[in-house]
């Protein structure tokens, strides 16, 4: 932390030090960066789930305008929910296993490369997705995604893209298929994503038409395929060529439901969230969110 003419623009970092597979001293990383550049900042690090919430509202009451998500998908999601309406920006640095918001938004992998564009990347606004109250900046879904992010949440897995492979693969085959009613209609799915952003991570695009500045959201449902399509429907997710698949359906829209027999299992920003409702709405926020990439 540097003291000397802090001001209301001063970036506060926030990193999450268990982000992704790839261990980078972050901090470390970050203060040489001010140091090299002669450059104002402020650096956290969470300790726990929901820490970088009570971090971005400490900082926020105290009249700080820019935040900083190190991390991955997850981080973001805890940093850019408490900015949601204000007068604050929000900038990446994407050290995350997917890095999916970050890639929609071409913000460099490089963490040096990223961190020049904090203070040096250029204003816009995007939107954000709503499931009931709770915002997400990404993707969110029910179906086979949260079946595996629960069972990643809460298995003994190292973060990385080459586990959460190993998690679809042991999840893939033995997985039954869903009906819910959707929109008030009768569905069966594999997977229903309500897609802000036009992927999931790692260039995974499962809502390829997805753009976060345009007051909608786009729905990809992947319904019922013989098991051995499955191979297929990988090309087709990392080709961003989904839509032509028969055996999906694809929408774009400002608000989606739906209802099921039970609490909905489903996942947020790819992160696992505890059944609460029979019922989901998703909708967009339109321009909710300051950033500057």
């Amino acid at each position: 932390m540097y003291l000397n003419k802090l001001s209301s623009q001063t970036p506060i970092f926030i990193i999450n030090p268990i982000a992704g597979s790839k261990k980078v001293n972050a901090k470390k990383l970050i203060e040489a960066f001010l140091v090299a550049h002669k450059l104002e900042g402020i650096v956290e690090t969470t300790h726990e789930k929901d820490h970088g919430k009570t971090l971005t509202r400490k900082y926020l009451d105290e009249g700080y305008r820019h935040f900083v998500a190190v991390g991955g998908d997850g981080t973001v999601n805890e940093v850019a929910s408490e900015l949601i309406n204000t007068e604050a920006f929000f900038s990446i640095i994407p050290l995350g296993s997917g890095n999916g918001l970050a890639r929609t938004l071409n913000i460099p992998l490089e963490p040096e490369k990223a961190l020049d564009k904090v203070f040096h990347g250029k204003k816009s606004v995007m939107d954000i997705g709503l499931i009931n109250e709770f915002p997400f900046f990404c993707t969110a879904g029910v179906g086979f995604d949260a079946h595996c992010a629960k069972k990643f949440a809460l298995g003994s897995h190292r973060r990385g893209l080459f586990n959460y492979v190993k998690v679809i693969l042991e999840s893939y085959f033995n997985y039954k298929i869903n009906q819910s009613g959707f929109c008030n209609q009768p569905q069966q799915y594999f997977s229903i994503t309500f897609a802000n952003a036009n992927q999931f991570g790692n260039n995974a695009y499962i809502a390829p038409d997805a753009i976060l500045d345009d007051n909608q959201l786009d729905c990809t449902i992947i319904g019922k395929h013989p098991k051995w399509y499955g191979i297929y429907m990988g090309y087709l997710l990392m080709s961003g060529k989904i839509k032509s698949s028969s055996y999906v359906d694809y929408y774009r829209g400002t608000e989606f439901t739906l209802e099921h027999k039970e609490n909905i299992l489903l996942h947020i920003d790819g992160e696992y969230v505890a059944p609460f409702s029979d019922r989901i709405t998703a909708k967009t926020m339109p321009h909710a969110l300051k950033l500057i990439v």
